[in-house]
């Protein structure tokens, strides 16, 4: 076998995942080895278990206790056959679940711009500028902390409007998540809106939100 063939095997382009008597074909088109969290992803999508739910072996090693560590370090090769056990979702379970994905994705979205938010509002205060130098900054920060209001109130009445019941478990347990995760921001939102309004330049004693307030987005 040439360095070549060594190379190319040693790169994982496809692998094929066995799920009870069902085979899926698993293709990467990356320029990074693929993490284990890369198949999972994949495998939600193609088998209906969601990641929370996988169980992912090869040759008697756990794969999804390590979702993180790439898939060459459990010594899978190119074109390796791996096992998932888990219980798929049911035609309504499934359809709540990938809307509340969709709301989650763009929850997340929201939640990015709310930590830059923070960030200014933070790095002003270290800063301590009069708040007559600084009126229209605290104003657009304002506005677009006000629009992050909006978004995660649309997203809150979206959630809400989903009719996942607790026999759905996976739907439902994202549903539960995303809506204290909305409510937890939207205090935060009222929370920097009150400390831009209170603004003038030196200390007011208000904390921001750290980074361990982020965790969404994080993981």
């Amino acid at each position: 076998m040439t360095h070549a063939d060594l190379s190319n095997r040693a790169r994982i382009v496809h692998l094929v995942v066995t799920h009870g008597s069902d085979q899926y074909d698993i293709h990467f088109h990356m320029d990074r080895p693929p993490l284990v969290r890369d198949l999972m992803e994949q495998l939600q999508g193609k088998t209906h278990v969601t990641m929370v739910n996988q169980q992912v072996f090869y040759r008697g090693q756990r794969l999804h206790d390590s979702p993180n560590k790439p898939l060459d370090q459990f010594g899978i090769f190119n074109g390796n056959q791996i096992n998932l056990v888990g219980e798929t979702m049911t035609g309504s379970e499934e359809e709540h679940f990938r809307h509340l994905s969709s709301i989650g994705k763009d929850v997340k979205t929201t939640d990015i711009i709310l930590e830059c938010i923070c960030h200014e509002l933070d790095n002003l205060k270290q800063r301590q500028p009069p708040r007559d130098q600084c009126e229209q900054y605290l104003r657009d920060l304002y506005a677009r902390n006000e629009q992050c209001r909006l978004n995660f109130q649309t997203f809150q009445t979206q959630v809400m409007n989903i009719t996942a019941s607790p026999s759905e478990k996976e739907a439902y347990r994202v549903k539960t998540e995303l809506n204290a995760l909305i409510r937890d921001r939207i205090d935060i939102v009222s929370n920097v809106s009150y400390a831009i309004s209170s603004y003038q330049g030196g200390h007011n004693g208000y904390r921001l939100p750290t980074n361990d307030d982020y965790l969404f987005h994080k993981h």
